[in-house]
C-alpha cells in the first residue's frame, strides 16, 4: 500500500499532506508558496473542511516530491480484498509486465474474431465502469493474442492482430489504473503503444496520448500533456479536413482534454483557453452527431457538456459548474462510467458550496450509475471525509454510504 507511514487509506488527502508537510519541516505558508496552492485553501484541506481537489493534490504531491497515490493513499487493499479484486491484480500485472510467458501452456489459440467478440464484452463493462471481468479475463486474452501473433504470417492479419492486442492493453490499462495502480497502468499503455506502432491503424497513437494525457493530469504535468495533444492534433487535421470520422472524432476528444489540462493548469490565459476548447469541441460534436464512437471514447454532444462541467469545478466556479449541470440531462443508458464520474464532479461542486445534501445525493446518483468506479475513486472518499468532518451528527444516509466505501 502507498500510505506514507501510519497513514490509513481511509485517511483524508489533508491529513496527508499536513502528515508529510510536517516530514519534511515544512510550514503551511512555505508548502503553499512551493506548490503554488493559496494558503487559505491548504489550511483548508488540512484541517479537513475543504476537500483537497485534483488540482491541489498533484500540486501538494509534486512539492512534496512523493507520488499522488502517496497522499490519495491508492491502492485502497482493504476494499480491494473485500470486492475480491486483489486476487486479479497479479496476473494481469504478470501478463502486462511478461505477456509471452501469460499464455495457457498447450492451449490453442482461438480465432481472431473469437477473441475480438470478447474484447467487445470486455470493453461494454468499461464504459459501465465495471472492473471484475476485465481482471478475471484478461491476462489470458493477452497471452492469446500474443500467441496469435507470434503464429500469424506478417502482413494485413497480422496487424489486425496487433490492433486487437492494443485494445486489450488498454482495457489492462483501465483495470490497473482505476484501482490506484498508477504506474502499472502506465506500462500497460506502454505495451498499447508498441503494439499500435505493429498495427495498421493509424489512429491509435492518438488514444494513447488520450489516456497519457491522463497520468499527466493526475501529476501535474501540464505543459507535457498540452504538448502531446498539440502534436495529436496536428497528425488528425489533415484527416479531419477531409471528412474522416475516427480523425474528427479523435481531435474533438483532444479538444475536451486540452480544456480539462488548461482547467487544472489555472495558468493567466486559462478561463480562455478553456472556453475556446469547449466550443471548438462542441462544433465537432454536432458535425459528426450521431456516428459510431470508434473507439469508446465517448465523444459526443452529452459528453462535452461534462467536460464543460468540470471545467468550471477546476477553474474555481463551483456555482456556474452546478447551474450548468442541474441543466444537463443525461441519456438513459448513456456511457454509465462517465455519468458515475459527472456526478462525482456535482458532488465536488456541491460539497465546496457548502451544500451537504446534494453532494450526498450525487454521490449516491454517481454510485447507482458506476458502482465500482465511485468505490475506488478518490474523489468519491474525499468529497464524504469532508461531509463526515462538517458540524454536526453526520445523517444515517452519510455514515451507511462512508461504510460502503469502506471509511
Amino acid at each position: 500500500m502507498s500510505d506514507a507511514p501510519g497513514l490509513r487509506y481511509d485517511i483524508s488527502v489533508g491529513r496527508r499532506i499536513k502528515a508529510i508537510r510536517n516530514q519534511r519541516g515544512l510550514t503551511q505558508h512555505g508548502l503553499a508558496q512551493r506548490s503554488h496552492v493559496s494558503y487559505s485553501t491548504l489550511t483548508k484541506v488540512e484541517s479537513g473542511h475543504l476537500a483537497a481537489s485534483p488540482t491541489v493534490t498533484a500540486a501538494c504531491a509534486r512539492a512534496l516530491r512523493v507520488r499522488v497515490t502517496d497522499l490519495t493513499g491508492q491502492p485502497y487493499m482493504d476494499a480491494l480484498r473485500r470486492d475480491r479484486l486483489e486476487e486479479f491484480v497479479q496476473p494481469i500485472r504478470h501478463a502486462i509486465v511478461s505477456p509471452g510467458l501469460s499464455r495457457e501452456e498447450g492451449a490453442k489459440p482461438r480465432s481472431l474474431e473469437a477473441v475480438r467478440v470478447d474484447l467487445s464484452r470486455l470493453e461494454a463493462s468499461r464504459l459501465r465502469g465495471e472492473y471484475l471481468v476485465i481482471g478475471s479475463e484478461g491476462p489470458a486474452l493477452i497471452g492469446e493474442l500474443v500467441t496469435i501473433a507470434d503464429t500469424t504470417p506478417p502482413g494485413p492479419d497480422r496487424q489486425r492482430v496487433y490492433s486487437a492486442l492494443a485494445i486489450m492493453y488498454c482495457l489492462a490499462r483501465y483495470f490497473t489504473h482505476k484501482l490506484g495502480f498508477l504506474d502499472l497502468g502506465l506500462l500497460a499503455l506502454e505495451r498499447m503503444e508498441a503494439a499500435s506502432a505493429l498495427s495498421a491503424d493509424p489512429y491509435l497513437p492518438a488514444v494513447v496520448c488520450h489516456y497519457r494525457s491522463d497520468y499527466l493530469l493526475h501529476h501535474g504535468g501540464y505543459d507535457i500533456g498540452l504538448r502531446q495533444v498539440a502534436l495529436v492534433e496536428r497528425m488528425l487535421e489533415e484527416p479531419s479536413r477531409r471528412g474522416n470520422a475516427r480523425a474528427q472524432s479523435l481531435l474533438g476528444t483532444m479538444q475536451l482534454k486540452a480544456a480539462v489540462i488548461h482547467a487544472r493548469r489555472r495558468g493567466g490565459s486559462s478561463a480562455v483557453d478553456v472556453r475556446d476548447r469547449i466550443r471548438k469541441a462542441q462544433q465537432v460534436a454536432h458535425r459528426i452527431k450521431g456516428q459510431r464512437d470508434p473507439y469508446g471514447l465517448v465523444f459526443d454532444e452529452v459528453n462535452v457538456g461534462i467536460h464543460q462541467v468540470s471545467t468550471l469545478i477546476d477553474l474555481g466556479k463551483p456555482g456556474q459548474a452546478v447551474e450548468y449541470g442541474e441543466r444537463l440531462r443525461l441519456p438513459s443508458g448513456w456511457a454509465l462510467n462517465r455519468q458515475g464520474h459527472h456526478q462525482m464532479d456535482m458532488a465536488r461542486a456541491y460539497e465546496q458550496l457548502g451544500r451537504a445534501d446534494k453532494a450526498l445525493h450525487a454521490l449516491i446518483s454517481a454510485r447507482d450509475a458506476a458502482p465500482a468506479q465511485t468505490r475506488y475513486h478518490p474523489t468519491a472518499r474525499e468529497t464524504v471525509l469532508s461531509l463526515l468532518r462538517r458540524r454536526g451528527t453526520p445523517s444515517p444516509q452519510l455514515r451507511a454510504y462512508s461504510r460502503w466505501l469502506g471509511i
